[in-house]
């Protein structure tokens, strides 16, 4: 999910490998598709992020970024890459890419090549399996894989500042869905989203450090 000039766009995979993978441009209040855009069968869309009026969608194992105009969502370009792709974000200047491990990446929005690249550590050691990413507040938000916890992440060090715990949304939003897996910020309201893997359900949230409820 992104948020850009107050609308929200979302990506989605294709887990039955049936050309299912869209990006789409989505109502917030509804939930209906406004417009979207889809891959075909075999390419398993991962996280988007909006920047300079381009989308940008990664792909799972294709080794893909597609490039879209934001207002039609009409294929501007692509790019390859090695390795895995799962979370997209940015922090105005740069890309900034999961690929399933405890590394981040930077990345050229312009060429895609890499920058600089982080290793994401709290004090038990490296924290694996970072999907879902945002940009919030100078700080970067990652959903762990398999969890129902997501953490804000020092960008320079890749420290881990805070653990989120998200069982609360698990419990009233997954219903038939996944996992945890969607946090998006919009800078127009302030407001912040989370939802999962095939959920109907999107939750307006806070970040509330403990004893500060």
């Amino acid at each position: 999910m992104a948020f850009y000039n107050g609308k929200l766009y979302e990506g989605t995979g294709d887990p039955g490998n049936q050309g299912k993978t869209i990006i789409a441009q989505v109502d917030l209040s509804s939930g209906n598709i406004m417009n979207s855009m889809g891959l075909q069968a075999g390419f398993f869309g991962e996280g988007i992020t909006v920047l300079n009026d381009k989308l940008y969608q990664i792909t799972w194992k294709n080794q893909k970024c597609y490039v879209y105009d934001v207002n039609t969502l009409q294929l501007l370009s692509e790019f390859n890459y090695k390795g895995e792709g799962w979370g997209l974000t940015h922090n105005g200047k740069s890309l900034i890419m999961s690929d399933g491990t405890e590394r981040i990446v930077f990345r050229d929005p312009e060429t895609f090549e890499i920058d600089r690249t982080i290793e994401v550590y709290n004090n038990q050691g490296p924290i694996n399996y970072l999907n879902e990413l945002e940009f919030i507040d100078g700080k970067i938000y990652a959903n762990v894989w398999t969890t129902a916890a997501a953490v804000s992440i020092d960008p320079d060090t890749g420290k881990v500042l805070e653990e989120i715990d998200g069982s609360e949304l698990m419990k009233f939003g997954r219903g038939a869905g996944e996992v945890l897996n969607g946090i998006a910020h919009n800078p127009a309201t302030g407001k912040t989203y989370m939802t999962g893997k095939n959920w109907i359900k999107l939750f307006e949230v806070k970040f509330i450090e403990p004893g500060n409820e």
